[in-house]
């Protein structure tokens, strides 16, 4: 009696099983992440991304962040309400392993935090890591315009 699969097709059976296998290693970018929030009010990666920016003269990318308040001015269109919180975080790029000439995000390299409480007065914040101590140095009036001008995403 003759088998459907002669001796030869086993082993390219096998082949195909074990050689078409995705190498899974290092596919979670978690240099990319935040390690330690302990300083820092909440972490700002659990919150909804409203804008993306790229810099390439500096090799980073940034993203705008906000929280429930602040994302009803993605579907409403109005200014920030009071309690809104953003945040802007900002990566090292380096270059992407699967994809030639694309950069992805490497390690958070600043975050800066900007509130709105009930009087509808601003604060802000810089934190440089990777132990997000405050930093006071920063331009506060400059850093907190260029945060708000910055557009946000819009969906059809």
């Amino acid at each position: 009696m003759r088998l459907p699969f002669t001796a030869g097709v086993f082993p390219l059976i096998i082949l195909l099983m074990t050689g078409c296998k995705p190498n899974t290693t290092d596919r979670i970018n978690n240099a990319a992440s935040i390690t330690s929030t302990s300083r820092l009010p909440e972490n700002p990666l659990e919150m909804t991304p409203m804008a993306v920016s790229l810099q390439p003269d500096a090799k980073t990318m940034s993203t705008l962040y906000g929280n429930g308040i602040a994302t009803k001015r993605l579907r409403d269109g109005a200014d920030y309400a009071t309690g809104s919180v953003l945040y802007l975080v900002t990566w090292k790029g380096k270059a992407d392993p699967d994809w030639f000439g694309a950069r992805i995000p490497d390690r958070v390299t600043t975050i800066e935090r900007i509130s709105f409480d009930q009087n509808g007065q601003k604060s802000y914040a810089f934190f440089k890591g990777p132990a997000w101590y405050a930093d006071t140095d920063m331009k506060e009036e400059e850093r907190r315009g260029i945060i708000l001008s910055i557009p946000i995403a819009t969906s059809p």
